[in-house]
């Protein structure tokens, strides 16, 4: 006879006999509201902080643990988790309560409702692109729409918010919000961005949560989401390998980033690149390019620094550089990449193709008044070689809707925009023109002509299977 023969079928379980008469013992002892469970576990917690040694330290500690399960740090969460499993186990009058329907186990609810993100932990369950907690209402980003749905749940208490926000923003000083400080941004282990606005900047507490669903960083994958034509994947390869300063531009929510992302990708993965961003890091290649993560130098810095940081990108030996995003002064670094290297990379707001360099000189001159007005339109216009626009439809899909070639001719004091693709919304298709400006085409012969050949083949291509009609070239006077 086996050892299995000799087991009973159905063998005594301590844990499980222990449940059941806790669950028994809950009963008779009657309904308790979930407010005191609440109450009750947060003391418990207090007890067993109160009785250790060295408080301070104990107090230092817990609060760090408690950041980083709310950002998402399993194990911290997991040591939360079994506090709560402790708590409930060892007072099981609190396992008969009716704690809102939205959490899906009373184990989870009271982690969520006193440690983590109250209601809001319904969204990271089954997230979707963006959310936002305004006062005490929440609304959810849905699924094929650019638009949120109010929730029919909310916070308890404007305080249960403010609560929140302390402990996304306790780990670090320069993330933590106050009296003259009232806006920041958090960044969570998997990926979501948080935003907060905070009184007297907004008229109550705002939590905006941005998850980037989007993870495969090619040009099939863009592709593959409608976002460029299928067929035009390998002239995006070749375009990215030609390492010309490409910006990005479209209003917010279009996609900017993740196609600079793309670009980025398509690029020889050998060479170095350097990211400079204002504030936080936003663009996180490290983290969605690993294999790469050596080669990647990311940077941080105030508005006022952001000039000085040229210098140390030359130091760097980075071959070229990464905006992510240009609202002001970072417009010097976008002129000082394309005056002394190639193949910047950035992105702006702005969809008006023809205007774009004006617009950079103003914002250059916004920090730097005395500079002379027509001589920095000059150079924002020769530093400039293409703009890709991109537009989200109603029902969040991110489109390309436009390549522009910029070149400037000094002897006309001109430059011109010359179409290389666009987009028709009423056919939701792409056409292309391929024409590339004289200049242009004479510098990638003498830098890239291993790439230019096979690019121009797929442009011609392109352009013949789908040609443009209408003017294709623009003339803008500076």
């Amino acid at each position: 006879m086996t050892t299995q023969e000799l087991l009973p079928s159905n063998p005594f379980r301590a844990d499980a006999y222990l449940d059941r008469s806790q669950a028994g013992q809950a009963r008779l002892m009657g309904e308790v509201t979930f407010d005191k469970v609440i109450e009750a576990f947060r003391h418990y917690i207090s007890r067993e902080l109160d009785a250790r040694d060295g408080k301070e330290d104990i107090d230092t500690e817990y609060l760090a643990r408690k950041h980083r399960a709310i950002i998402g740090e399993k194990a911290d969460k997991q040591y939360f988790i079994q506090k709560v499993h402790d708590f409930i186990r060892e007072f099981p009058q609190y396992q008969n309560t009716r704690y809102p329907e939205y959490y899906p186990s009373l184990t989870e609810a009271i982690f969520q409702h006193h440690l983590g993100f109250g209601p809001m932990s319904v969204w990271f369950a089954n997230p979707t692109e963006s959310a936002t907690v305004n006062g005490t209402q929440i609304l959810f980003g849905t699924h094929g729409s650019s638009t949120k749905q109010l929730q029919p749940f909310e916070f308890d208490s404007i305080d249960q918010v403010k609560r929140l926000i302390r402990t996304l923003t306790l780990k670090d000083a320069d993330t933590q919000v106050n009296q003259t400080h009232n806006w920041t941004q958090v960044d969570m282990v998997d990926g979501t961005r948080v935003t907060i606005f905070t009184p007297p900047l907004s008229e109550t507490y705002v939590i905006v949560f941005r998850q980037y669903l989007f993870n495969e960083f090619t040009f099939e994958s863009v592709a593959k989401h409608r976002t460029i034509p299928g067929d035009s994947v390998q002239w995006w390869k070749l375009l990215s390998r030609l390492m010309l300063t490409m910006m990005t531009t479209g209003i917010r929510r279009s996609g900017k980033t993740t196609l600079l992302k793309v670009i980025y990708g398509a690029r020889d993965p050998d060479l170095e690149v350097v990211t400079v961003e204002r504030g936080t890091f936003e663009a996180h290649l490290k983290r969605d390019f690993p294999k790469r993560s050596s080669r990647i130098h990311s940077l941080k810095s105030t508005l006022e620094d952001m000039n000085s940081l040229f210098p140390a990108f030359l130091r760097s030996d980075a071959h070229y550089m990464m905006v992510p995003e240009i609202r002001s002064m970072e417009v010097d670094l976008l002129i000082l990449s394309r005056e002394r290297g190639n193949g910047c990379l950035a992105s702006y707001h702005s969809p008006y193709v023809l205007n774009i360099p004006l617009e950079l000189a103003d914002l250059s001159l916004e920090v730097r008044p005395n500079r002379d007005h027509r001589a920095t339109y000059v150079r924002t216009a020769q530093s400039l070689d293409v703009a890709i626009t991109m537009w989200e439809d109603p029902t969040g899909r991110k489109i390309v809707t436009g390549v522009y070639a910029y070149e400037f001719d000094h002897e006309s004091s001109s430059f011109t925009v010359t179409t290389w693709m666009k987009y028709d919304r009423q056919t939701d298709a792409w056409a292309f023109h391929a024409e590339i400006p004289p200049q242009l085409k004479q510098r990638l012969e003498d830098t890239y002509p291993d790439v230019l050949v096979p690019f121009l083949t797929e442009f011609q291509r392109l352009a013949q299977a789908h040609p443009l009609s209408g003017q294709a070239v623009r003339t803008v006077r500076v």
